[in-house]
């Protein structure tokens, strides 16, 4: 067992396998506990010694005191390994939504895990994942936690828009606990506001971080908002001629296919690496808030917009998280999510969709919760899909319509219905890479039939012929 550790609590003693004395047991976790103090403290009355401050001890640990049950009681984001060589027994384990990877493969009366597809190629073929919000004990895999969005009175209260606003707001204090200095991936966009807002009012030394060219609109406006607040604010500039040479790069490190997931992570892996570049090693940003509060058009029109949020909120794991994890990590750069806090998810699951989406306004309840605290300029600005925003429109895809590997390659049956898909998926084949047995992303609940974007007739004539 071994790690590659990105060093964030307890960094003198926190290395990785831990070994439990008593036992014997093993762990390797990628991953951080926001609520490792509160479980350290209740293992400790009940007489448990700890030989490090590290989150990942505390995890053995409650392992063994409450077994497999122990992950009910992790507040945080995690993969992890179990291994006890006495018994020959291990246990591992995800968390609720899948923030953070685990993979498997088996091979010859083996089993490995990892946290990249990557790790596997050729050396064992078959790679699975271990799905969000399960565990795997000896090969026998069960779920733990799920989330079906269904309108609850009971979980949202007398007064939706106060919890709300309480929840997010407890759950940037938990996930901004740390010494070191803290990054804020910033958009200038509604949800990485009231993050920023957030963060700084919980911890000391907070830097935003933003990417565009220099005519974006969302430079602007996070420009403006960081000169106001008096926030120090460091923009990573994105030029057009960087996109050929960092495609390949994407799929190879986001270890995926889908064209806006690439589009995305270029962009995101150029401000990860302004992120550590400065210093920093932890981060904080948006993702899930339109899953969770109904932010993308496709809502509007959905026949059940409660499976539709069941579903995106369900799959964030092998799109957006994917990508935010793989473009963080690549840089040595936990980014942690605090609109995925399981509280907060749990809440915002049993709302009503009029408070999501009202008088066509969208994410309509999380607006309102920090109207008052927060500028209604910034407060009231409708969603711009990031390529949009950050100025590069539809550049990326244009070139990933026509850039395709060297060599001929056998495509799967899986539904190609842009050219930027077939070269995309060729190229994540020429990497080694398992072929998928499924698209991640589908028409009518990811995207719709015309495609993700409209910027004008020659790319909308692009995006559509093969």
């Amino acid at each position: 067992m071994g790690t590659n550790r990105l060093a964030i609590v307890d960094r003198a003693h926190g290395r990785q396998p831990v070994v439990d004395p008593a036992s014997g047991r093993l762990i390797v976790m990628n991953g951080e506990i926001y609520n490792h103090e509160e479980l350290r403290a209740e293992l400790e009355a009940g007489g448990h010694h700890f030989r490090t401050a590290s989150d990942t001890e505390t995890v053995l640990a409650a392992f063994g005191a409450w077994g497999p049950a122990c992950v009910d009681r992790l507040d945080g984001i995690f993969a992890f390994v179990i291994h006890d060589p006495a018994t020959g027994s291990s246990f591992a384990a995800r968390d609720h939504l899948g923030i953070k990877p685990l993979y498997m493969a088996t091979a010859g009366g083996w089993v490995a895990f990892a946290s990249e597809r990557k790790a596997f190629i050729g050396l064992m073929a078959g790679v699975t994942e271990l799905a969000p919000g399960h565990v795997w004990a000896d090969g026998r895999i069960s779920r733990y936690a799920g989330f079906q969005a269904a309108h609850d009175p009971a979980v949202i209260g007398p007064d939706p828009v106060g919890r709300c606003r309480a929840l997010l707001d407890a759950a940037v204090r938990r996930q901004v606990q740390t010494d070191l200095p803290l990054a804020v991936i910033f958009s200038g966009g509604l949800d990485s506001t009231i993050l920023l807002h957030l963060a700084t009012r919980h911890h000391p030394d907070v830097t935003a971080f933003s990417v565009g060219t220099e005519d974006s609109e969302d430079l602007a406006f996070a420009r403006a908002f960081c000169a106001e607040r008096g926030i120090r604010h460091i923009v990573t500039g994105f030029a057009p001629e960087m996109i050929p040479r960092r495609i390949r790069g994407a799929i190879f490190d986001g270890e995926f296919f889908e064209p806006v997931d690439i589009s995305d992570m270029i962009s995101m892996s150029a401000v990860h690496a302004t992120v550590r570049a400065n210093g920093f090693k932890v981060a904080i940003a948006g993702d899930g808030a339109d899953e969770l509060f109904a932010g993308y058009d496709m809502f509007r029109t959905a026949a059940d917009p409660y499976a539709l949020t069941t579903y995106r909120v369900g799959n964030l794991h092998r799109t957006d998280l994917q990508r935010t994890d793989r473009a963080s990590m690549t840089h040595s750069v936990e980014c942690r999510v605090p609109f995925l806090d399981r509280a907060l998810v749990d809440f915002a699951m049993a709302l009503p969709f009029d408070l999501k989406l009202r008088g066509g306004v969208e994410k309509w309840i999380l607006r309102e919760a920090f109207r008052g605290e927060i500028a209604d300029v910034m407060i009231d600005r409708p969603k711009i899909r990031m390529p949009e925003g950050i100025g590069i429109r539809d550049r990326i895809f244009r070139h990933l319509a026509h850039d395709r590997p060297g060599r001929e390659l056998t495509l799967p049956p899986v539904t190609i219905d842009t050219p930027q898909v077939r070269n995309a998926l060729l190229h994540y084949l020429d990497f080694g890479f398992d072929a998928p047995a499924s698209r991640y992303k589908s028409v009518g609940t990811d995207y719709a039939p015309g495609g993700y974007f409209r910027f004008d007739a020659t790319s909308e004539a692009t995006a559509t012929a093969i």
